[in-house]
């Protein structure tokens, strides 16, 4: 037997189903955050959202890491990013040689 919908639960359904996967998201970037600080690589999350190159240079360096949590979540955050990485990720600019050199400010540029 189905039950009817009223617009304003279906809107608050779908409102919850979103935030819901904000949460998921979020908790993934924290994770990832965590996870690379414990290899030594510190990451500036504003930029990391801001910045396609540099969020790549870190998902590539978590993507070779020999940990394997840290592979499946920048794995994950990969996929939730989508196009936007995907080519900064096959195309690199420039490599990181050491954990903890951050990148300077300059260093990518997003044209």
């Amino acid at each position: 037997m189905a039950m009817p919908v009223h617009s304003g639960q279906g809107a608050s359904v779908s409102g919850a189903a979103r935030s819901g996967d904000e949460r998921v998201s979020l908790l993934t970037e924290i994770d990832f955050k965590w996870l690379m600080a414990g290899q030594g690589w510190w990451i500036d999350t504003t930029r990391f959202h801001r910045d396609p190159s540099y969020a790549a240079q870190f998902l590539r360096l978590a993507l070779a890491s020999p940990s394997f949590a840290l592979r499946e979540c920048a794995a994950v955050l990969q996929a939730q990013f989508g196009g936007t990485l995907n080519s900064a990720i096959s195309h690199p600019s420039t490599q990181l040689s050491e954990p903890g050199d951050a990148p300077a400010p300059d260093q990518f540029n997003v044209g």
